[in-house]
């Protein structure tokens, strides 16, 4: 457990003006905010959303920005050099790129399975949980992956976990940003889960095609994982948040609600996964949803690269048009890459 304030009391709220929940990163990037706070920290705190523009609030836990931000660094800079998880054994995952070390057939996962329990006990099962399961397999009968992971070239789990934790170790602000306002930076890739990363020479500033991501937010993202189990529909693997796309076939997207009463851990665990979700589109919710206080739900999909080879990057899915429209994430231009889609409506 680290932490460098003390707690805030309970009715303090901090709003997080760089994530927008409408943003499927800047939405994971809460949650992983949340789930630092609470259990690398030790904080009781919850999460909501503003219904007037979408942003994340945080109560209960920091009442400024800077101290937040100093504390999930030392997080981050509490992980061992051998290891890329908070508190976990140094082989969770295996080390190594591609062809991935976790990605195994089901006899030999659950023996991994075991020496993940043996090491971390519940807490490394769920992060083992949250990226694998050998519910379905893919066409190599090796275990399949968490739909909020879509690897390519020699990318593997450890390395999606291990670059963007080389970046906020050795540029702290970047977690700053990521709650208070993104900054694009070339050659991070949002691990595909940030459409606006994709740069072609037409967008990018200086007429250069790259990858420009931003690395605090994608690394707070990935630490929400364990917050999301992966296991299987009979078409292959199903994570928290996924269900099937309208129509026929195999395909899915993530749906996910805003709500407005703060949250902890467990009662964001039981929206993400209520049945009220089933089914629904993007924009404004079902009855049912809105007792839960949840007053927006969003959707994203996968839209694969031209020429890439993996699943595809996470993209929004058009709501309705009677959402708020206040802010889009990324509005503020930074030193090194601006996000030249900020500013449009």
């Amino acid at each position: 457990m680290t932490g460098t304030t003390s707690p805030a009391p309970l009715s303090v709220t901090l709003a997080l003006p760089a994530l927008d929940g409408r943003s499927p990163l800047a939405f994971l990037a809460a949650l992983g905010v949340l789930r630092l706070v609470v259990e690398e920290l030790g904080r009781s705190a919850r999460l909501a959303w503003s219904s007037g523009d979408c942003g994340a609030v945080l109560v209960g836990a920091h009442d400024d920005l800077d101290g937040l931000a100093a504390d999930l660094g030392a997080v981050a800079h509490a992980i061992p050099e051998e290891a890329v998880l908070p508190g976990m054994w140094s082989r969770l995952p295996p080390p190594g790129e591609a062809p991935d070390k976790v990605r195994l057939p089901r006899t030999e996962l659950r023996e991994y399975a075991e020496q993940v329990w043996r090491e971390n006990g519940p807490a490394g099962e769920r992060w083992l949980a949250s990226l694998v399961t050998d519910l379905s397999l893919d066409d190599k009968g090796r275990a399949d992956l968490s739909l909020y992971t879509a690897p390519a070239g020699k990318q593997s789990m450890r390395t999606m976990l291990e670059k963007p934790l080389a970046t906020v170790r050795k540029d702290p602000q970047v977690l700053r940003e990521a709650l208070a306002g993104w900054r694009r930076y070339p050659g991070v890739t949002g691990e595909y889960l940030d459409h606006r990363a994709l740069f072609d020479a037409v967008d990018a500033p200086d007429g250069q095609p790259a990858m420009r991501g931003v690395p605090g937010a994608t690394w707070l993202a990935l630490m929400s994982y364990p917050l999301f189990r992966t296991t299987a529909d009979g078409t292959g693997p199903l994570t928290t948040g996924w269900q099937r796309a309208p129509g026929s076939g195999p395909r899915k997207r993530m749906v996910y609600p805003l709500w407005s009463a703060p949250l902890g851990i467990p009662e964001v665990t039981a929206v993400l996964e209520h049945p009220v979700l089933d089914g629904a589109d993007p924009g404004p919710p079902s009855p049912s949803a809105r007792q839960l206080s949840v007053f927006l739900v969003c959707a994203a999909e996968r839209r694969r690269i031209p020429g890439g080879k993996s699943a595809g990057v996470l993209t929004p899915i058009p709501p309705g048009p009677s959402v708020p429209r206040g802010r889009r994430p990324g509005g503020r231009q930074g030193r090194r890459a601006t996000d030249p889609t900020a500013a449009r409506p």
